[in-house]
C-alpha cells in the first residue's frame, strides 16, 4: 500500500495520467491547493467525485487570514480537508511569524497536519524570495505548539541537513521526499539517495518521521516522476521501515482523529 502525501492533481487530464503512471500502486493521494487556484471549492468538487483523492487547503497569507480560518474550520468540520497548507517563500513571510499562531492553532484543534513548502521554489514569475522558505524558522513555531503536527514539504531541498535538524529536535514536525526530482536522469536519483543516506546518517530519527510524496502537477510539467520516487524508498529504506514510509505515518498524521 502507498500513500502519496504531496501531488497538485486538480483535473481529470492530470488524474488520470497519474493513475496510469503509477500503475494504480497508490491507494491514497493528497491533493494540495495551489496558492494561485483561487478556486477551492471547486477543487473539494472534483476530489470529492474520487474516492482516492483528499485535499490540504491553502491559506493565502495576503489575505484575511480570519475569514479563511472560519471556511476552513467548516471545511475540517465537514471532513472536506485534511490539512492546510502555507506558502512562506512564494508570499514572503517566516514561518515563525505571529499571524501563523491561529493558524497552527486552528491544526491543533482538529489535530489535523500544518504543512509548510520547504525550500526550493518554482517561480517562474521570479516572485518568490528563498530565505522564507528556509526550514530553519518552522523550529520557533515548532517548540510554541507542541501538539500541532507539522509537516517541511520536500524535506526542505536543497537544505536537507537543516530540514532535518528541525524534524529531528521536534516530536511534533514531520516531512516528505517530494519535488526533488525533476527529471528521470538517472544521475539525479543517484545523487538523492546519496543525500538521504547522509542525512539519515547523522539523524537516523528522521528515517522514522519522513513519508512518501511525488508533487506530481502532470505529465507537461517538470514534476511527473512517480516510479523513481518508489525505487528511492525501496533502495533506502528496510522493508519494515518502508511500510511507514509508505503507508504508515501519513495514515496515523491525516487520517487519524
Amino acid at each position: 500500500m502507498i500513500i502519496d502525501i504531496h501531488t497538485h492533481i486538480d483535473k481529470e487530464k492530470i488524474y488520470q495520467q497519474y493513475l496510469k503512471k503509477s500503475k494504480n500502486k497508490v491507494a491514497k493521494i493528497l491533493v494540495m491547493e495551489w496558492l494561485k487556484s483561487k478556486d477551492l471549492e471547486g477543487l473539494i468538487r472534483f476530489v470529492e467525485s474520487k474516492k482516492n483523492l483528499f485535499v490540504a487547503a491553502a491559506i493565502n497569507f495576503n489575505k484575511d487570514i480570519s475569514q479563511q480560518l472560519e471556511s476552513r474550520e467548516k471545511l475540517f468540520k465537514e471532513n472536506k480537508i485534511i490539512g492546510i497548507k502555507l506558502y512562506p517563500g512564494y508570499q514572503h513571510f517566516y514561518a515563525s511569524d505571529p499571524k501563523i499562531y491561529p493558524i497552527a492553532t486552528l491544526c491543533q484543534k482538529y489535530n489535523k497536519p500544518l504543512i509548510f513548502h520547504t525550500g526550493d521554489v518554482w517561480d517562474p514569475d521570479n516572485e518568490a524570495i528563498l530565505k522564507y522558505s528556509h526550514p530553519i524558522y518552522i523550529d520557533d513555531l515548532a517548540v510554541k505548539f507542541p501538539k500541532c503536527k507539522i509537516i517541511l514539504a520536500h524535506l526542505g531541498f536543497p537544505y536537507h541537513l537543516e530540514a532535518a535538524n528541525v524534524v529531528s529536535k521536534n516530536k511534533n514536525v514531520y516531512t516528505d521526499i517530494s519535488g526533488t526530482l525533476d527529471s528521470p536522469r538517472k544521475d539525479l536519483l543517484n545523487q538523492y539517495i546519496k543525500d538521504l543516506t547522509r542525512v539519515f546518517a547523522y539523524s537516523p530519527i528522521v528515517k522514522e518521521k519522513i513519508m512518501f510524496g511525488t508533487d506530481y502537477s502532470g505529465e507537461n510539467t517538470p514534476l511527473k516522476e512517480i516510479d523513481n520516487y518508489i525505487k528511492i524508498v525501496k533502495r533506502v529504506f528496510s522493508p519494515e521501515e518502508q511500510k511507514n514510509v509508505f503507508y504508515k505515518l501519513a495514515e496515523k498524521l491525516f487520517f487519524t482523529d
